[in-house]
């Protein structure tokens, strides 16, 4: 299961218990990552317990252990009883990188909702907030400036509470969290930088990558407001 799932997931994920059952009478079964997609808390109780078999994969991407795949989909579908569940059995240490994937996990497609903090927090607890995607550097807080639609500033708080850095360049864009926000025009997030410290000059930055750059660039005179008074604050 990865998008659209197996016809046994969509009859769990719809909570349709005649399908569940015709379906699991010709066969049908889910694993225990769209066991956690599907928010099915019994089920995942069950796999984690040895009591029924969670047709695990061994190469799955989501992780090789029961506990790793319950993890990653009861992430992704917000479900926190999955998550406790199975991160009692993840024993990655602190500074393992598939941290970061798992971190991306509640945000991925949720960033809108505001349980999503609750679930980024529990396995935020279990890690540091100083992992970077292993294809673009960026960090979890880039991630969460990129796609803020809603508690955006929660989860961007609650980063830097657990000691983010403001100063850390993507490859990509080479810009920093305040860059970021500078280019997708997140005002209130740039308040918040600036207010925890973050350079609004950034002279080491290429030219093009600085925060004032990215909001002459995508024109937002709010933005250049706020770093010309940063600027001069500093110099005072």
């Amino acid at each position: 299961m990865f998008t659209a799932g197996s016809a046994t997931f969509r009859a769990y994920d719809t909570r349709n218990p005649e399908l569940i059952a015709l379906l699991e009478q010709y066969g049908g079964w889910i694993d225990p990552g769209a066991a956690g997609y599907a928010r099915q808390t019994e089920i995942a109780r069950k796999m984690l317990a040895g009591e029924i078999d969670p047709h695990i994969e061994p190469n799955d991407f989501m992780g090789h252990s029961v506990a790793e795949q319950l993890l990653w989909g009861g992430a992704s579908s917000l479900c926190d009883d999955i998550v406790r569940m199975a991160l009692q059995r993840v024993d990655w240490p602190p500074d393992d990188p598939r941290w970061f994937g798992m971190l991306r996990r509640p945000t991925w497609n949720n960033a809108h909702r505001p349980e999503c903090c609750d679930t980024f927090k529990l396995i935020l607890a279990r890690t540091r907030p100083y992992h970077r995607d292993p294809d673009h550097g960026q960090t979890i807080l880039h991630e969460v400036v990129a796609g803020d639609r809603g508690p955006g500033l929660q989860l961007a708080t609650v980063l830097l509470d657990a000691g983010a850095r403001l100063d850390v360049r993507d490859e990509l864009l080479k810009s920093t969290p305040l860059g970021w926000a500078c280019r997708w025009g997140r005002v209130e997030m740039v308040k918040l930088f600036l207010a925890r410290g973050a350079d609004p000059v950034e002279a080491d930055a290429e030219p093009w990558a600085a925060p004032r750059a990215w909001a002459e660039k995508m024109h937002y005179p709010e933005i250049l407001e706020l770093l010309n008074a940063a600027t001069l604050n500093a110099r005072l």
